[in-house]
């Protein structure tokens, strides 16, 4: 069984979320907030602006005029995509690294992470759910806890592997069987070690439907669902691709048929390219 306490403690050697997240993701989910409490917000901090107006004027999302405010990126862009913008911007660091434990690359899970949000975005909006700013965050973190468990899911991996193959197990059941510790539980204890709300931090910890009660949820279910269409879509990518239980009943719920699962696949796709164009374009920006 792996050292948990060794796992807790390499927590303090993330990347601290900003203090600005909290309040933008407070702003954001409260209908009765002035949209003006928002843009103030985000002004205050020099960085995120300039970061802000940088993305709203490259070339990848084409404007026609130039992006100088916060105020003119809100009404030329919208309230939400700005949010997601300052979202995704302050939230990458932890997510960017290589997860060598589990195949993943540098970049490779940040940029699924991100396709999976624009996926549960899309999927909250066709059921009317409330908290969009929220589930969109969640998605973006719902695998956190892989930037720490990667290096002892690597020493054990054959072990995880054939629990999977042999025991019909889970990926997330054989890590927790082998380790002590699944990937979902400590995302949920990173979340909430940073304040986020206890809505998010369930959302994480039960973004693979392991607990009955989860896949009543509609916002967990949709962060499940946009999981799962990344998996069918990038089935090369990670060593647990595919190794999760498919609950047909939570599909069915979301999708009326087969051709719904494959138009969402293929909005998968899209947002995966928009993603690709987005990080290449701003890796090659000087």
């Amino acid at each position: 069984m792996t050292d948990l306490s060794g796992i807790l403690k390499k927590i303090d050697k993330l990347e601290p979320v900003p203090i600005i997240i909290h309040k933008v993701l407070a702003l954001a989910n409260d209908p009765e907030a002035p949209l003006s409490e928002l843009m103030r917000v985000v002004e205050r901090d020099p960085a995120i602006t300039a970061n802000l107006l940088k993305t709203a004027n490259s070339a990848y999302l084409g404007l026609a005029v130039k992006v100088d405010s916060v105020q003119q990126a809100v009404s030329m862009l919208g309230q939400q995509q700005v949010v997601e913008m300052v979202l995704s911007q302050n939230l990458s660091g932890n997510l960017d690294r290589a997860q060598a434990g589990y195949g993943l690359a540098k970049g490779d899970l940040w940029r699924q992470s991100l396709a999976v949000a624009m996926v549960a975005r899309t999927l909250a909006k066709q059921r009317d759910l409330m908290s969009l700013p929220a589930i969109y965050t969640a998605a973006l973190l719902k695998d956190i806890g892989k930037v720490i468990l990667h290096e002892y899911v690597a020493d054990k991996l054959d072990t995880i592997q054939r629990l999977v193959s042999d025991r019909g197990m889970s990926f997330v059941e054989a890590e927790k069987d082998v380790l002590g510790m699944d990937h979902t539980a400590l995302g949920g204890i990173i979340a909430k070690q940073w304040n986020f709300s206890p809505h998010m931090i369930y959302m994480i910890e039960n973004h693979h439907l392991a607990n009955l009660a989860s896949r009543n949820d509609p916002a967990t279910a949709t962060l499940y669902l946009a999981d799962m269409v990344a998996m069918m879509v990038d089935t090369g990518l990670g060593v647990d691709r595919l190794a999760y239980h498919v609950y047909q009943d939570v599909f069915n719920d979301f999708f009326p048929d087969k051709k719904a699962v494959h138009d969402m696949m293929l909005t998968y796709r899209t947002f995966q390219n928009q993603v690709n164009e987005f990080m290449d374009g701003r890796a090659s920006t000087p």
